[in-house]
């Protein structure tokens, strides 16, 4: 029980990290590498999202791919989108 505990403060401990990093990011307005950092932070904590706080880690594997799948074909289509996109 304490374990469970301690490992949900580590995971929203690391979000919230992550959450800040991603704020002072903010600063680098115009480059285009910052996308992808975001992107990639954003896979990191829906994941660790879906891992923890869902509770699909020990779940079926069909519900563990229809959920990441979901999480990185709509991250997916952001970043193509944005690097195809003229600004």
């Amino acid at each position: 029980m304490i374990m469970a505990k301690r490992a949900l403060i580590t995971t929203w401990l690391t979000l919230l990290v992550l959450t800040l990093l991603m704020w002072f990011l903010r600063g680098y307005r115009g480059a285009d590498w910052l996308v992808f950092v975001v992107l990639v932070l954003v896979a990191i904590k829906g994941q660790l999202v879906i891992d923890r706080f869902m509770e699909l880690r020990h779940a079926p594997v069909l519900w563990r791919v229809a959920l990441s799948g979901w999480l990185f074909i709509v991250l997916g289509v952001v970043g193509i989108v944005r690097a195809t996109s003229g600004s």
